[in-house]
């Protein structure tokens, strides 16, 4: 097997992973469009969604540094987002402010449920009961001649509906039994009344310290705090190990978003959400419209132009763009990038490139056969000069787009990065390809001398 053929068939290998990346393997067109659309991922501008900025609370833990807070902050609300169905959706630093996080989430149609998930601080505690309940703060306040007992403290339920509606006050003693970070799991179940409960599971440490409490306080209540507000006030009618349930959901969905949070882990400092914005879907049909469109008609222009101005030499370049743009989407499908407005932008900006990459290597050939040297000779040493131009050209606009990365807004950022991977998969097809494909032509032709180019 010559040299020739290893590089066409490693050629292929290649082409047939990166269709593999973006289609898979489908077993009719209905699979094919959904293996596209599942590998092709697209933007909250493309697909429609909804995007928040969000303002952490560092002033709530004013012991920490503002750094960690906001890191640890990020982190939960990745885990959130992701259990939430919502996968690999990341969380972004936003603004110059360094307490501000970006988060957008294509494709979603209920806001409202994200945005209580988002704000939800979820510190879950488990307090034993002294006294209660108390229809005010002042009536529990007066029964104790005004000063509440030593380690103690006042918490309401939560409201029912408006605020202080069907509200009650109750003492608790603290510290608390169990807080969330003692849970190892979180799920939904139905209880006896078919009504949603949330049942969790404890840690092996938590588990046995629960059992000796709730063996010692059988009989007594017990209050389930949840962001300093009591959500049932249970009797403990037998000993308890690992597990328990927590009671008053008013539906399925809310009783899955507290699973959802308890498993996510609590914020460090509370959110606050400083804008929120929803895309249409319908303005992302018009915008992948318009620019395949746009992409549709500059590349039809610059292939009937290079076929025009390069004949033969012009279908090589027409062949080495068509795998561009596979190896382009291949690598955001392997990458799991997410394509957008400005990222189709970059995609057009790569085909403009990646035909100047062509065009360079061509007159370079050209300039070659003037000079008197065979083809064969002409397309080694337009190839061998041209190489280094184009690593400084790529290069540099590499270094560009790493600063655009770097400094620019998620809308810049996702437009170096189509660009960069962009400029690396025309490196391999307008030298690698365009050469083998050079190669055969010469090896078919019996007067290589007439070079159509």
């Amino acid at each position: 097997m010559n040299r020739l053929v290893r590089q066409t068939l490693l050629i292929l290998a290649i082409v047939l992973v990166c269709l593999y990346g973006i289609a898979g393997a489908p077993t009719s067109s209905t699979a094919l469009r959904d293996n596209f659309r599942r590998n092709i991922r697209l933007g909250l501008d493309l697909r429609g969604g909804v995007s928040f900025i969000l303002r952490v609370k560092v002033e709530d833990v004013p012991a920490a540094q503002r750094h960690e807070v906001v890191e640890q902050t990020r982190r939960v609300l990745e885990r959130r987002i992701n259990a939430f169905g919502l996968a690999e959706t990341p969380v972004q630093s936003y603004g110059s402010r360094g307490n501000e996080l970006l988060v957008q989430l294509p494709d979603v149609r209920d806001p409202a449920r994200i945005r209580r998930v988002l704000e939800s601080r979820t510190v879950l505690e488990w307090y034993a009961v002294q006294s209660g309940p108390y229809a005010t703060a002042e009536e529990a306040t007066a029964e104790h001649a005004g000063v509440l007992p030593l380690g103690t403290k006042l918490v309401p339920t939560a409201p029912a509906g408006t605020p202080d509606r069907g509200r009650v006050w109750y003492l608790l003693t603290g510290p608390p039994v169990i807080r969330g970070t003692d849970l190892r799991d979180a799920r939904v179940a139905s209880s006896d009344m078919s009504r949603p409960v949330t049942t969790f599971s404890l840690s092996q440490e938590a588990a046995a310290r629960f059992e000796r409490y709730t063996q010692a306080n059988l009989g007594k209540r017990a209050a389930i705090v949840l962001d300093q507000q009591i959500l049932s006030v249970p009797v403990i009618e037998d000993v308890i190990r690992d597990s328990g349930q927590i009671r008053g959901a008013r539906s399925l969905e809310e009783a899955q978003d507290l699973a959802l949070n308890l498993r996510s882990g609590a914020l460090p400092a509370g959110v606050e959400v400083l804008q929120q914005q929803t895309v249409e879907p319908s303005l992302g049909a018009d915008s992948i419209r318009h620019g395949m469109r746009a992409g549709a008609v500059g590349l039809a222009a610059v292939v009937v132009a290079m076929l025009a101005y390069y004949r033969w030499a012009g279908a090589n370049a027409t062949l080495a763009l068509l795998l561009n743009g596979v190896l382009l989407l291949a690598a955001l499908a392997w990458f799991g990038a997410v394509l957008t407005l400005p990222g189709i932008a970059g995609v057009i900006l790569t085909i403009g490139m990646a035909v100047d990459s062509n065009v360079l290597i061509f007159e370079r050939i050209r300039e070659e056969l003037r000079a008197g040297r065979t083809a064969s000779a002409a397309i080694a040493a337009g190839f061998s000069r041209a190489f280094g131009t184009l690593v400084d050209t790529h290069v540099t606009t590499v270094v560009s787009c790493a600063f655009l990365f770097l400094f620019g807004t998620p809308a810049v950022k996702g437009f170096a990065i189509t660009l960069v991977i962009g400029l690396v998969t025309n490196l391999f097809t307008s030298v690698f390809v365009s050469r083998v494909a050079f190669d055969w032509e010469l090896g078919r032709r019996a007067s290589p001398a007439r070079l159509s180019i």
